[in-house]
């Protein structure tokens, strides 16, 4: 009973990995020795070719499987009166195969979490419904090796990332940051989630931001942001027009005020910026910059207002003339 066992489970085995030669050859062994085995390979083999629809691997559901690979079975099993013993042995054998099946299904395609982390590079991840998410530096996002089931869910630990996601109006698609969540059915954004705050900005479609279970949430098309402060549960609208650009290396400023600008580079180049009050700051600054340097943006900023700049390691000190 033992080596029936095993022989069954060893054709299923085979049956799912037709290429793997190491188990081809350890069926084929076991077949040569006698016609019975020859005749239960064939056997086994006609079922799993007749019930091949019983699931969808991508998405399956075990109990909807069980319950198909059941009535399939029924549809191939010839009573014949008899045969009486035959007839329930059979029914045994049909009963261990579509416990070794669904078992087989369960531990070849459960779904597993995965686990990525940057940490002075920047990476992506190709999601198995075609998503993209490409990660900022010192990010992490927790994701399953496939999706099942009727949402697509994975969460963002900590960090930056942009998500291009495929559109499935059937499947929405749910990113969970801390208490907070994105859903979306297919567009891109970029969401940002530090140690106060989660900034949410939108480059195509629509996404829904939900910033815990009782406050109400916001829906922002292209080109809006969102700033949520989830230690003071305050929720702001701020300009972000830059950021995605530790992904495009491209900055972007229109009518935008000198603290700000300075609060955009300190982000991007990893600086710290101190503005002395006595610059005069009343004239807002329009440029665009791709893949420029910190020194190349402050030679403008000084062309541009009347102040003098001195940088001392990470620190950029910025003072009127």
């Amino acid at each position: 009973m033992q080596e029936n066992h095993i022989f069954q489970n060893l054709i299923l085995n085979h049956l799912n990995e037709p290429d793997n030669t190491e188990i081809a050859d350890q069926v084929n062994a076991l077949r040569e020795q006698s016609l019975a085995n020859e005749q239960y390979f064939q056997e086994i083999k006609s079922v799993w070719e007749k019930a091949a629809d019983t699931a969808v691997l991508s998405r399956i559901d075990k109990v909807q499987a069980l319950h198909h690979f059941k009535s399939r079975l029924k549809d191939h099993i010839v009573l014949k009166p008899q045969k009486s013993y035959q007839w329930l042995s059979g029914v045994a054998a049909a009963a261990a195969l579509v416990i070794a099946g669904v078992w087989l299904y369960s531990t070849s395609y459960g779904v597993k979490e995965l686990v990525k982390e940057t940490h002075a590079q920047v990476d992506s991840i190709l999601l198995n419904d075609g998503s993209k998410v490409m990660l900022a530096q010192n990010t992490i996002v927790k994701y399953p090796d496939h999706f099942k089931g009727k949402t697509r869910d994975i969460s963002l630990e900590k960090g930056k990332a942009f998500f291009k996601i495929s559109k499935d109006p059937e499947h929405p698609f749910t990113i969970s940051i801390g208490q907070s969540k994105v859903s979306v059915l297919g567009t891109s954004f970029n969401i940002k989630y530090t140690d106060s705050l989660i900034d949410v900005s939108v480059s195509t479609g629509t996404v829904r931001f939900t910033p815990n279970k009782v406050s109400k949430g916001a829906i922002l098309n292209a080109g809006q942001s969102v700033s949520y402060n989830y230690a003071l549960n305050i929720m702001t609208q701020p300009d972000g027009s830059n950021d995605n650009s530790w992904l495009t290396k491209e900055l972007h400023f229109v009518d935008m005020p000198l603290q700000d600008v300075c609060k955009e580079l300190s982000e991007y180049y990893g600086v710290k910026i101190n503005l002395h009050d006595t610059v005069h700051t009343a004239k807002k600054f329009n440029a665009n910059f791709k893949e420029s340097s910190l020194n190349e943006i402050l030679n403008v900023l000084k062309a541009t207002y009347n102040i003098q700049v001195e940088t001392s390691g990470d620190t950029v000190t910025i003072k009127s003339l």
